[in-house]
């Protein structure tokens, strides 16, 4: 039945509409955009301009539907395999999907259209040239703040110079980008240009293109990832780590989760490949690990006596970059799956120091502290550890609560230390050129402090579930929620929830019936939904919960929750 009173997008569909703003059930389910003009838009003439825009709607329609079954080109990538014989632990697989259609027939096509379309001429080939290139500023100076507000690197360890020099040197990276901000530009058309689907359908267009690309050469990369010199060893599979790494997350950003097992798992295999080389060159290396694989992988461009540090060259600069975004994913991922971490024995070595600053300060690049996802990895081994061992039958009980007691003690400690510290913070002497953009709003203690209560509070929620089972009413459960649902309240910027999605995604499984509408009001607010895939994909596992309360044990935890939707989602 049509709407009278709901949005014109419903009224043109003659569907129902539940007229909840800014955006409906039927448009956000379908991730189509809603109209919910005041007055009549032109467009509603019941003649050529309505049914024009039903031909678009149509089409959105369609898209939208491919997006979230993930099947536009993120099916296409075959498995590859890297040689055994020069590594037997490495199996590079993309896809587990079901394959419709291969890569080499992708490429075959897009050549024969290349070849046919008159686009092809030496000025066209000149706009598009330059086309790409404001895809590509479009990106450094929006999406990439937007998608890592907390990345500010200081001008003296060369800021984020190096994007743009891995972007000119490495194709995958560069057509990624490209995927990403063409993207972005089609989101952002959908929600400022009403009726130019022409404009819409072309940037779509240019995406598919490029992601076929970008898939063409990894697979070439991974062929030839081998050498006999170790620094191009190094490098090379460091990049295709970062590159797939950057493909994972714009799935993750259009709302695609089939893939991230297989991206994950990929990426873990060449990042074990960086550090299995640089073993292989130790001898003698006074080095910690990860210095010497950035030593191995080039010189500094400049190097500051009193600085005490150097300006990373662009390779180092990236693999920092992309093995902080990794390990965070990776201990997602194991929570997630209801695994311990598969790069676990890397923790210790990346997140720790004997004095001084550990080789990553995760806050710097996702805003959570090190000690939370430290003791987040060792929460998700020790959950791992008492399922294995119940289903054995040989739990024991009390070395289950002893491990579980030093893991809160850390925590709490840890939160303590936040509550009772001073913001002593102030701007160094080149202060004028660390602002690299305002996505972050101005709070005491900073965003950093606040987004680490906030993931702190969630680990100990995962701590009692993981211990004592799942006791939404329990009062250490209840506290924790009402914490985490406070400390999100208090966001200085909805946007800010894209940085905090894991934690909340446990306590909106945790919270009860009288608090859901404070989490589904959360991710409404953040418009257009299609920029925000993990959020929307967090609230979906909520509901999914919310809908199965009177199903749910004490034996069901948080793994059993993001599984219920048929699939694993990395909530980053």
């Amino acid at each position: 039945m049509k709407s009278y009173d709901g949005c014109w997008t419903c009224r043109l569909r003659k569907k129902r509409c539940d007229e909840s703003r800014p955006v409906c059930r039927n448009c956000s389910t379908l991730q189509i955009t809603c109209n919910f003009e005041d007055e009549k838009p032109p467009w509603m003439d019941n003649g050529l301009g309505q049914k024009e825009k039903s031909e678009e709607v149509k089409r959105e329609v369609k898209n939208a539907a491919a997006r979230r079954r993930g099947v536009m080109s993120f099916d296409v990538l075959e498995s590859i395999q890297i040689d055994p014989a020069l590594d037997p632990s490495i199996h590079v697989n993309f896809s587990n999907s079901p394959r419709r259609t291969s890569i080499n027939d992708h490429a075959a096509s897009w050549n024969k259209l290349d070849r046919c379309s008159p686009s092809n001429s030496p000025v066209r080939q000149i706009e598009q040239s330059e086309l790409d290139r404001r895809f590509i500023m479009f990106y450094l100076d929006h999406f990439f703040p937007f998608l890592f507000p907390f990345y500010k690197p200081l001008l003296l360890e060369g800021g984020r110079t190096w994007i743009m020099e891995l972007l000119v040197s490495d194709q995958v990276m560069w057509h990624t980008t490209l995927s990403l901000s063409t993207y972005f530009v089609s989101v952002t058309l959908d929600g400022a240009v009403s009726g130019h689907h022409v404009c819409k359908s072309l940037a779509w267009d240019k995406l598919l293109k490029q992601l076929g690309v970008t898939f063409t050469v990894l697979q070439r990369n991974l062929q030839d990832i081998y050498s006999v010199d170790t620094q191009d060893v190094l490098v090379n599979t460091a990049r295709i780590m970062g590159s797939i790494i950057q493909l994972q997350r714009f799935e993750i950003s259009v709302g695609n989760f089939q893939n991230c097992q297989k991206h994950l798992s990929a990426a873990n295999s060449l990042f074990k490949k960086v550090f299995s080389i640089v073993d292989k060159t130790a001898e003698g290396s006074e080095l910690p690990e990860f210095s010497r694989v950035l030593d191995l992988m080039g010189r500094p461009l400049w190097i500051i006596t009193s600085f005490q540090r150097g300006a990373w060259s662009s390779d180092q600069a990236a693999f920092r970059f992309y093995s902080a975004l990794l390990i965070v994913d990776d201990t997602i991922a194991g929570i997630c799956m209801g695994e311990a971490p598969e790069l676990l024995q890397y923790h210790t070595r990346l997140l720790t120091s004997d004095g001084g600053k550990p080789p990553l300060s995760l806050e710097s690049f996702v805003g959570c502290e090190n000690w939370v996802i430290l003791q987040m990895g060792e929460i998700a081994t020790l959950s791992a550890w008492k399922q294995s061992l119940k289903k054995a039958g040989k739990l024991d009980m009390m070395e289950l609560v002893a491990r579980a007691s030093a893991i809160q003690r850390t925590l709490l400690e840890n939160l303590a230390r936040l509550d009772a510290a001073v913001d002593t913070s102030r701007p160094n002497w080149l202060g004028i050129f660390g602002v690299y953009n305002d996505q972050l709003p101005p709070m005491p203690g900073g965003c950093a402090v606040f987004v680490t209560r906030v993931w702190a509070h969630a680990a100990l929620l995962y701590l009692a579930v993981s211990v004592s089972g799942w006791q939404p009413a329990s009062a250490g459960i209840r506290e924790n929620v009402t914490r985490i649902l406070a400390l999100l309240e208090r966001m200085p910027a909805p946007e800010l929830l894209r940085t905090v999605v894991w934690p909340y995604c446990i306590v909106g499984c945790l919270c009860e019936p009288a608090e859901e509408f404070r989490l589904r009001a959360m991710a409404e607010t953040l418009i257009p939904h299609r920029l925000f895939g993990p959020a929307r994909k967090a609230l979906e596992i909520m509901e999914n919960v919310w809908k199965r309360r009177e199903e749910l044990t004490i034996e069901t935890d948080f793994a059993a929750c993001v599984r219920s939707l048929g699939y694993v989602s990395l909530l980053v």
